[in-house]
Order: structure tokens, then C-alpha cells, then sequence
């Protein structure tokens, strides 16, 4: 009795490796694939995304505004047009200026200004020439400082010799004038005119064509 060849069964020895190889490499060449897609797909998405906001770029910041406005300022020419407001002030030789009484009939410039104030400094010799030129003609110039703001009497009865003045200076420290004439900043004049009536103002120092232009309109 032969015995059987079982070999005959089995596949050849030299076809085994290449069955089992391709086995292995066709799943890692799928992987390989899918992530080649993903990475590709995702470079187009950031390019989208990159193309979209260069077409639609974000709107410019806006600035905040508060809901409840800030309290506006009283305006400067609330006086213009009106009569002098009545008050009395007391000048650095002791007298008191009782307004408008006291200068009925005349032009007025009452001027607020202060010693530290440099152009307030710049102003006082056009401020005296006009008294000096202009006093017999019913001009009077009433220049009006607080000894307790940054100055005491003495530096302005310094100031006053310094620049050798004789128009009249007088002395406030009450609050509610500097408000009733809104000097928010000095120097600051206002004009009036014979009868009493505000007619004008003026911010910054006065020069002496300011000054003849004022005068224009009054005399």
C-alpha cells in the first residue's frame, strides 16, 4: 500500500510571502489615502476660511458713548444783550463800586484777570492806556481779582506798582460773581455800554486794536 503525498494539498512554498504582504500593505495604503484626503481637504478649508475673511473683513471698533450726556457749560454770551447785573465790589484803596449805579452814563470794561495770569500781564498796559486816553471821554476800566485764588493783596498791590497802574483794581472772592459773569477763564472783559446793556465780551487779552474796535461801536 503507497503511502499519500499531502503535498500535493498545500499550496508552493514560493507563492506564500507575496499573498501575505499584499494583505498588509493594501490596509496601510488605504490609511495612507485617508489621510492625504483629510490633510488636503483641510489646507482648502483654512484657504476658504483665509478667502472669506479677506472678503469680509470685521467691522471697524465703535466708540462707546454714554448713555446720559455730560452737563453742557453755560455759555458766555447768556449776559450779552442784558442789563449789568447789580452787584458791589470793594477796590484795593477801600472804596466801593456799587454796579450799575456807579457808572451810569459811562463805558465800562470790567475785566477779571490775576497776578500768575500772563496774559492778563500782557494786556495791563493796553487796559491803561485806554483809561488813561479815554477816561474824560466816560470810559472806565474796572479790573477785578481775587486775593485768595494763588495770590494775596500784597502781590497784587506788587503787581499794581510793578506796572505802575492807576486804572482801578478791585477785590472778589464771592463765587457767585465769577458765575453770574461765567469766568471760566481768565482774562476775560466784558463791555458795557452808557446804558448799562452788556454788549460784548472778550476771552484772552486785549490788544489795542481790540480795544479801538470795541470802542468803535460805543463811543
Amino acid at each position: 500500500m503507497e503511502t499519500p503525498d499531502f503535498s500535493l494539498l498545500t499550496p508552493p512554498g514560493p507563492q506564500r510571502g507575496p499573498g501575505w504582504l499584499l494583505l498588509l500593505v493594501l490596509p496601510l495604503g488605504g490609511a495612507i489615502a485617508a489621510l492625504l484626503i483629510i490633510t488636503l481637504s483641510g489646507g482648502e478649508d483654512e484657504g476658504g476660511s483665509a478667502t472669506a475673511a479677506a472678503s469680509y473683513p470685521s467691522p471697524a471698533p465703535v466708540t462707546f458713548i454714554p448713555p446720559t450726556p455730560l452737563p453742557a457749560a453755560t455759555a458766555v454770551p447768556s449776559l450779552i444783550d442784558q442789563p449789568l447785573p447789580t452787584f458791589s465790589l470793594s477796590t484795593l484803596d477801600g472804596d466801593t463800586i456799587s454796579l450799575p449805579e456807579s457808572v451810569a452814563g459811562k463805558v465800562v470794561f470790567l475785566n477779571f484777570w490775576a497776578t500768575w495770569c500772563v496774559p492778563c500781564e500782557e494786556e495791563m498796559p493796553a487796559l491803561q492806556q485806554l483809561q488813561d486816553a479815554h477816561g474824560a471821554d466816560g470810559v472806565e476800566v474796572i479790573s477785578v481779582t481775587d486775593p485768595t485764588s494763588g495770590q494775596t493783596e500784597d502781590d497784587i498791590r506788587a503787581f499794581i506798582d510793578e506796572h505802575d497802574l492807576s486804572l482801578t483794581v478791585a477785590l472778589s472772592s464771592e463765587l457767585a460773581l465769577y458765575q453770574t459773569f461765567n469766568v471760566l477763564q481768565i482774562p476775560i472783559t466784558y463791555i458795557i455800554d452808557r446804558d448799562g446793556t452788556v454788549r460784548d465780551y472778550h476771552i484772552g487779552a486785549l490788544t489795542p486794536d481790540d480795544i479801538d474796535a470795541y470802542l468803535e461801536e460805543l463811543l
